[in-house]
């Protein structure tokens, strides 16, 4: 099974992919619309974002999730008007951010111990905006209290990981190197000289996350940039 999250798109069976690496995903269990979907305590403002998407795959005992969490911004005493690109806004957006982060633990425990109860491994793929080590940026001394690499916000992805509950796939794989990045900068040459952060993630679960084989930053599609983005593609062997 291959598997790619590319920023906040869930890659599924008819997805456009590289020509040389043909679609082997397991196909996604048909499913009526349902009258309601609960939600944890603090998702409700965010229900109509399209932030998170989740399907039972049909033919493997696997459970597929892919969000996109917020971007979020910096806290009001780290704002500085004339140095920011974007207008201060009084820590708002970074408060939108941690309200989010803090209601999605939660939910995020309950579905993969839901999966867990029915059988199913449980995946996490997508865009989580935060870069979780110094692996994961490549100018991170610099960074440290941007958005994306705040301490509170590198703590609350560790809490979210264990050898228990769920694994940083890519970096299972990639121990001990930097990256491999997911995204760049438009600005400068920071794609050509690979100056990136590891924002896209696969966090599966220890059996599943077991069973990678190889990932890899897709980082052209035919020679060419399309996003300042790129997907992360997994090969999980399932047999």
């Amino acid at each position: 099974m291959a598997l790619s999250a590319p920023g906040s798109a869930l890659s599924a069976p008819g997805s456009a992919e590289p020509a040389d690496r043909p679609d082997s995903s397991p196909a996604p269990a048909p499913v009526a619309s349902p009258d309601h979907v609960p939600l944890a305590r603090g998702l409700g403002p965010f229900a109509d974002q399209g932030r998170y998407l989740e399907v039972d795959l049909a033919d493997v005992p696997v459970t597929i999730a892919c969000l996109y969490l917020p971007k979020g911004g910096l806290p009001a005493h780290l704002q500085r008007p004339g140095r920011m690109r974007e207008a201060p806004d009084g820590g708002a957006r970074y408060a939108r951010k941690m309200r989010f982060m803090a209601a999605f633990s939660r939910y995020l425990t309950r579905t993969r111990r839901a999966a867990a109860a029915a059988g199913r491994e449980f995946l996490l793929m997508g865009d989580l905006n935060i870069a979780h080590t110094t692996q994961d940026l490549a100018a991170w001394r610099r960074n440290q209290k941007n958005d994306g690499f705040l301490p509170e916000e590198r703590e609350w992805f560790g809490q979210q990981l264990s050898p228990r509950t769920l694994v940083d796939v890519v970096r299972s794989l990639h121990p001990d190197e930097d990256g491999p990045y997911s995204w760049w900068s438009w600005l400068g040459q920071s794609f050509a000289k690979d100056a990136g952060w590891r924002l896209d993630y696969h966090l599966a679960t220890p059996h599943l996350a077991r069973s990678a084989v190889r990932a890899e930053v897709d980082r052209e599609f035919r020679g060419v940039r399309l996003s300042d983005h790129s997907p992360v593609v997994v090969d999980y062997d399932l047999r």
